[in-house]
């Protein structure tokens, strides 16, 4: 009797050439995500709201436009905190505004669909709008230098509180008869490089409270010509830390190192500020 395999290896053929063929992997897995938009009040830039959902280290932030993207790890990945089933909180967090969350139910790490919340897809379906607790503006005088030599610079801080019970922390310096001089400015360049700090001998940490309607400070200290060798924008920061408490301890750690300290970590302080731009010509 003769055989024939003809049948056979056509069949695999065929199988091969399916595109929802299991055997052969030329599917990719679905892309897994969380993806939605932030609103913040008081603000034209949405960007750099702090994203993340509890129980995980999954962490990233929205652009100027407030959209975010979140890879989510497929149900068997590690190294970020496994998704099981359950409920997990998704926060949006920036140091002058209310945290906010929304809450997501998951089976086997993948999303489950609510029809006020999130598609199955992931996509949240409304806005979350996050509401400022304290503006802070700083005005720079003159805000355009051509250094040719040493220099000193004026700001003039506001810090404005849109809810009761605001608390800031600063850094001062206490002369006799209670005479306080603010101090603790942070100068860094376009790339966030720190490029001069400014502090005053003996100066202290401040914790105190934010009166309506505003609080407001005036500040000279000097430029150092040979820290700006190059033309372009600079970025001062006063030092100034909202003090709260309803923050996740792992969502703090997640921001960076020590990002509360007086140096270089400073710059990833997650506090919206506005018109700490400085030129030079």
């Amino acid at each position: 009797m003769k055989w024939t395999f003809l049948p056979f290896f056509s069949a695999l053929f065929l199988l091969g050439a399916c595109e929802d063929n299991p055997f052969f992997g030329t599917d990719k897995i679905p892309e897994r995500e969380l993806t939605g938009t932030v609103s913040l009040e008081f603000s034209e830039d949405q960007s750099a709201v702090y994203v993340w959902l509890e129980g995980t280290e999954l962490i990233t932030q929205t652009d100027e436009n407030g959209d975010f993207t979140m890879p989510l790890p497929t149900p068997s990945e590690q190294g970020t905190g496994s998704i099981v089933t359950g409920s997990y909180k998704l926060y949006f967090y920036l140091a002058n505004y209310r945290l906010e969350y929304v809450t997501i139910e998951f089976l086997n790490g993948e999303v489950v669909e609510d029809l006020s919340t999130i598609s199955k897809t992931g996509e949240l379906k409304r806005i979350v709008s996050l509401k400022n607790i304290l503006t802070l503006e700083s005005e720079i005088n003159p805000q355009s230098y051509n250094l040719i030599e040493d220099d000193s610079i004026t700001i003039n801080v506001k810090l404005i509180p849109n809810t009761s019970g605001v608390f800031i922390t600063s850094i001062v310096k206490v002369y006799p008869q209670n005479h306080i001089v603010r101090t603790g400015y942070l100068i860094f360049n376009e790339n966030q490089k720190l490029i001069q700090s400014i502090d005053i001998d003996g100066s202290r940490k401040k914790r105190e409270a934010v009166m309506s309607p505003k609080k407001e400070w005036m500040a000279q200290f000097p430029l150092k010509k040979s820290l700006y060798s190059s033309k372009g924008e600079y970025n001062i920061i006063p030092y100034i830390v909202v003090d709260r408490s309803d923050v996740p301890p792992k969502l703090e750690s997640l921001i960076a190192p020590n990002h509360k300290l007086f140096d270089q970590n400073f710059i990833m302080y997650p506090l919206k500020r506005t018109g700490s731009k400085l030129v030079i010509q």
